[in-house]
C-alpha cells in the first residue's frame, strides 16, 4: 500500500512527460510523411489534453488528496497551463515547431472534455470495482 501511495501520480507524470516530448520534439511521429484530414492535428491535441486530465482525475480520485470536483478542477487548470506553456515554447525555441493558437486552443477543449469525462465516468469505473 505504501509503493502505491508514493507512486500516486505515475500514470499521469508519464503522460505529462509524453506529452512535452511529442510538443517539443522536431517531427516525432513522422507527421509529415502523413497525409490525414486537414485539422487532424487537432484531434490528436485534443485527445492528448483530453488522456492528460483523466488520467490525472483518476489519479486523484485514487489518492483521495481533495474533494474530487476540486481535484478535477484542478487537474483542468493544469492541462490548460501546461497547454499554453507548450505552445508558448514551441513558438519559443528553435527547433522546427510553431506555436498556433488552434493548438491551444484544441489543448484546452480536450481538457474540458476530459474533465467531464472524469467527473462522470472515472468515480463510476473505480465504484463499480469495490
Amino acid at each position: 500500500m505504501r509503493f502505491f501511495k508514493k507512486w500516486a501520480f505515475g500514470p499521469t507524470a508519464l503522460v505529462l512527460i509524453v506529452i512535452t516530448y511529442l510538443s517539443l520534439a522536431e517531427d516525432p511521429m513522422h507527421a509529415q510523411e502523413l497525409h490525414l484530414f486537414k485539422g487532424a492535428d487537432k484531434l490528436v491535441h485534443g485527445c492528448m489534453y483530453l488522456a492528460l486530465v483523466v488520467v490525472g482525475c483518476f489519479d486523484m480520485y485514487r489518492a483521495k488528496l481533495l474533494p474530487f470536483r476540486t481535484s478535477c478542477v484542478w487537474c483542468l487548470v493544469v492541462a490548460v497551463v501546461w497547454g499554453g506553456l507548450m505552445e508558448l515554447l514551441q513558438g519559443a525555441l528553435t527547433m522546427g515547431r510553431t506555436a498556433d493558437w488552434f493548438d491551444f486552443l484544441a489543448n484546452s477543449c480536450g481538457a474540458l472534455l476530459g474533465v467531464l469525462a472524469g467527473l462522470y465516468v472515472v468515480p463510476r469505473i473505480l465504484d463499480r470495482r469495490h
